[in-house]
């Protein structure tokens, strides 16, 4: 079906993507499909459960499209970074995130994993991937961005980007790239509040455009578009997801992008706060977006919805523009999706064992020794009592899941001999507590601190020093950014493994004993 033979409804509904808030499907999203016509729909951690249990129910969804007569497959999309942004957790694989595979310093690394991450995607019933991030991190400080992105160097990224993209088109799966024009060179969230970037055309081209344009080359068919001001290139301030002059005047006119561009959701605060959801609906469709993302709020839905309506209805947003959006995703469903395959009694199938070696075969290849004064490292087994902090890891950012460490962890070490675990109360221990610490840990020599931004939080680091200025060797492990050095370039070992869930754990204590080479190479400079 051609756009112009579409309702004004059908329209609306394959321009806007929604989501809900339970693991079963509301009721209410039956109406949505059926009565509102809406033909896209993002899920969460909190709407995934096994690959078997989510297939299944968004196949109720796909039929429920059909019985409307939908003219085309909903998409169904999610964010599988993968590392720190995990959505698929029961029964699916959990792979390394950017910052690691770059780490590795090959990208077929990352073609692998995506193509792996799709056919897991798939085996749920998911047809969209907002991934891969292609970030340039040019800000350690960056609250958002750190290891979900590739790494510091342009051209770097760009290898890995345009890799993970072939790997989720040969899987099947929409890539979706992000944040266009570039959220790594922020010191706010736009979870939070409106990123600034200063930056003008030729400072884009030159750093944060750079991935965008290999990957365009290499034909990504979606990218997603940030929450992100930059007031050099639109001196009204509007976040690039509204702005015609970065939308239309770069993504589409400079970079030539002819696919889907999508908006972040407009639930976060950089929108909600300032323009307001269904005002920001409307100026992004006017400004060359073809698709706004709505994820959490049903009332905010339904406002949007009916602000899309009227504008299109008055006449706000031109006859041609909306047309111009819903063909280019229909074209991309036409791609993609096909009735007999959205209706499967059954959804694909994949190696689950295959894909559990090859995350920890790259988790392995990631590990980075930074610093390694007087050989201390591999350590000794049973080295008695050997030391050990964990941070109080939780989710930094409402994009990521709460991953939590537990004493579970501890285990490994045991199997190397005698451990003194101490875990923190949280990522920035007060004085009292790294004095608590400090006696913990006193009758070990050696200890080794597991930090999780400690160049951020800067109880982790007061912990570090603190330790080694009672005379104690000391290693410290970033599970997170690697930037932690930063925070105490005396200690005496530094390795840099850029992941805090199980199997990354495992294998980093392989390679403190010396079980396991640290082979990785640093994706960002640490000074």
């Amino acid at each position: 079906m051609r756009a112009e033979q579409m309702s004004v409804e059908q329209k609306v509904g394959q321009i806007l993507m929604i989501g809900y808030q339970t693991m079963d499907i509301p009721a209410e999203m039956e109406a949505w499909i059926k009565q509102h016509q809406i033909g896209n729909v993002i899920l969460f951690s909190r709407n995934i459960s096994t690959p078997e249990e989510t297939y299944e129910r968004m196949r109720v969804l796909q039929v429920w499209a059909r019985e409307a007569e939908q003219p085309y497959p909903l998409f169904i999309a999610t964010d599988q970074e993968n590392g720190v942004v995990t959505r698929l957790q029961k029964g699916a694989t959990r792979f390394p995130g950017a910052m690691a595979i770059a780490a590795t310093g090959t990208p077929d690394n990352a073609r692998h994993v995506y193509q792996a991450t799709g056919e897991e995607l798939r085996a749920s019933g998911i047809s969209v991937n907002f991934a891969p991030t292609i970030d340039v991190n040019l800000n350690p400080l960056n609250p958002v961005i750190g290891v979900r992105s590739f790494g510091e160097a342009p051209e770097y990224v760009a290898q890995f980007g345009k890799a993970a993209v072939q790997g989720l088109l040969c899987s099947g799966v929409v890539p979706a790239v992000k944040h266009f024009p570039g959220h790594g060179d922020t010191s706010t969230d736009s979870h939070e509040e409106m990123p600034i970037l200063r930056h003008d055309r030729r400072r884009l081209m030159e750093a944060e455009l750079v991935p965008f344009q290999h990957c365009i080359k290499a034909g990504v068919p979606m990218v997603m578009i940030g929450h992100i001001s930059l007031p050099l290139i639109d001196a009204s301030g509007s976040p690039a997801s509204t702005s015609t002059e970065i939308v239309t005047g770069i993504l589409r006119d400079t970079l030539g992008f002819q696919g889907v561009a999508i908006t972040d959701c407009l639930e976060m605060s950089a929108i909600a706060g300032s323009i307001g959801v269904p005002e920001a609906a409307v100026r992004a469709i006017q400004a060359g977006i073809d698709m706004v993302l709505v994820s959490h709020s049903q009332d905010i839905q339904q406002k949007t919805w009916a602000r899309l309506m009227q504008a299109i209805q008055h006449g706000e947003i031109s006859l041609q523009r909306v047309n111009e959006a819903v063909a280019r995703v229909a074209q991309l469903k036409k791609r993609f999706l096909s009735w007999e395959g959205c209706l499967a009694a059954k959804g694909p199938s994949f190696d689950r064992e295959r894909h559990e070696k090859m995350a920890e075969d790259i988790l392995s290849q990631a590990v980075t020794l930074v610093k390694n004064e007087n050989q201390l490292l591999p350590l000794a087994k049973n080295t008695h009592p050997l030391g050990v902090v964990f941070p109080g890891v939780t989710n930094l950012t409402s994009a990521e899941e709460k991953l939590s460490l537990s004493d579970k962890l501890v285990e490994p070490l045991r199997k190397y001999g005698q451990v003194n675990g101490y875990f923190l109360s949280s990522l920035d221990p007060s004085e009292s507590e790294v004095e608590r610490i400090a006696t913990e840990v006193a009758d070990s020599n050696i200890v080794v601190v597991f930090t999780y931004n400690a160049h951020i939080y800067k109880g982790q680091a007061l912990c570090v020093r603190k330790l080694k200025q009672s005379g104690k060797k000391v290693v410290a492990v970033a599970l997170r950014n690697p930037y932690d050095l930063t925070a105490f370039p005396e200690v005496d070992a530094f390795l840099a493994g850029y992941d805090h869930g199980k199997k990354a754990i495992e294998v980093i204590i392989d390679v403190l004993f010396g079980e396991r080479q640290a082979v990785g190479k640093l994706p960002v400079t640490v000074h």
